[in-house]
């Protein structure tokens, strides 16, 4: 049988079109008449460090760009470039000129002291092999690493820390070394160095935004309950009391990872019986009386504490506890009934509860986050306490939970974090 092949249409010619005009100039200078109606700039660019740093001795001069303005101590971020030169007084009979980046650890246990090394890292910026005499300037350009090596794992490079009380610190140095051999011992060298502490400041923010400070607990917790983490555990009671224990449930963002800057909510409520939640209703009435009640009262805390903690020959030792911000509770609404904390937990019969709001905040002027060494551990935790002000007299146990978080450096954002 013969195929018969398609007949098809000429396309029509495809229209002319006329060149666009060229796209007009910009610049970011202001014309007669003009304003800036927003302005957006990148938070912690090395664009806007435009300061240089500068040490000088009698035969070195070290330059570091990139830093703030008036900045008295050169800082550095994540995988942060350290740019800059050195200036010789005189070059002649040298034998190296060497650049060094080092990383210390320092515990102080027991009164005994131990240093570790956590970053040792050399470069050559000229030595006598070179077939050129070495020049008076030797610019350089080099990397902060991001990681160190420790029982055999890698592990981010901690912060700069140190310890308000002097128990613990990480510090980190630029060293500029010139050596040259001795006048009349050829086989030995005599070097001259200068040597800058630098700050490494590494960013870290949320991987996810938290609900605002000011959004309303009781709409939240019922339109987006995944926003809420519930942190639950029981305050007992005496055995002479015979009173049941009176279950406390905190409410914190799911989140966890707080920045330094942040106002974080929570929601408290306290369920059980109303003979064993009678203790924080007397504390009301003696707030207003400042009187004491037969079962005295109990004083309820909220706070942010960072703990210090220390290792050495596998021993751990808490060095020292600091309140970061304290809360103040503000009495509240209950959760409504629907809420599936009660599916687990539900107000029985004769079960009553209490509720308060309030918000944490750092009021210290920290600028470090948490971080893990396997010999220096700075921790942050969200801790309740609920402490009896006369405990032979009350029949509620004294008692403090440590939920952990971590605080960071900065607040959740879309945007590019550098350094």
């Amino acid at each position: 049988m013969e195929s018969v092949l398609p007949s098809y249409t000429p396309s029509p010619p495809s229209p002319s079109y006329t060149p666009s005009p060229p796209s007009p100039s910009y610049s970011t200078e202001l014309l007669p008449g003009e304003q800036t109606v927003e302005e957006t700039r990148r938070a912690g660019s090395q664009y806007q460090n435009t300061g240089v740093f500068r040490r000088i001795t009698d035969n070195i001069t070290l330059v570091l760009r990139d830093q703030r303005p008036g900045s008295i101590t050169p800082v550095y971020g994540r995988n942060g470039l350290i740019r800059g030169h050195i200036s010789l007084r005189s070059s002649e009979g040298l034998t190296d000129v060497t650049l060094k980046f080092e990383g210390h650890l320092r515990v102080d246990t027991s009164g005994t002291a131990f240093t570790t090394s956590i970053a040792t890292t050399s470069y050559s910026l000229w030595n006598s092999s070179s077939d050129e005499p070495c020049p008076k300037t030797l610019p350089f350009m080099i990397s902060v690493p991001p990681t160190f090596v420790e029982s055999n794992q890698s592990r981010p490079l901690p912060p700069s820390f140190e310890d308000k009380h002097d128990k613990a610190s990480c510090s980190y140095t630029l060293s500029v070394i010139v050596s040259k051999p001795r006048r009349f011992l050829a086989s030995f060298r005599s070097s001259d160095s200068l040597v800058v502490p630098i700050r490494y400041y590494p960013r870290c923010r949320p991987h996810t935004p938290m609900l605002p400070s000011d959004a309303p607990f009781l709409a939240t917790v019922k339109t987006s309950p995944e926003e809420w983490r519930q942190v639950l555990w029981t305050m007992n009671t005496t055995q002479r009391s015979q009173l049941a224990p009176v279950q406390c449930l905190l409410f914190i963002p799911s989140v966890q990872i707080y920045a330094l800057s942040d106002t974080i909510p929570f929601h408290l409520q306290l369920r059980g019986p109303p003979s064993s939640l009678a203790p924080f209703l007397e504390k009301n009435q003696s707030d207003r009386s400042r009187s004491s009640s037969s079962s005295g009262d109990i004083s309820i805390r909220v706070y942010l504490l960072r703990q210090l903690v220390l290792k050495a020959y596998d021993d751990s030792k808490i060095a020292s506890n600091q309140i970061l911000g304290e809360a103040k509770l503000m009495n509240s609404g209950s959760l409504p009934e629907n809420h599936h904390s009660y599916r687990n937990h539900p107000l029985r019969e004769g079960i009553d509860c209490l509720d308060w709001d309030g918000e944490l905040r750092c009021v210290e002027n920290d600028t470090v986050g948490s971080f893990t060494t396997s010999t220096l551990s700075v921790r942050d935790y969200i801790v309740l306490s609920l402490d009896p002000q006369e405990p032979l007299k009350c029949p509620l146990v004294a008692t403090k939970h440590h939920h952990p978080i971590r605080l960071v450096t900065d607040p959740w954002s879309d945007r590019a974090l550098t350094g």
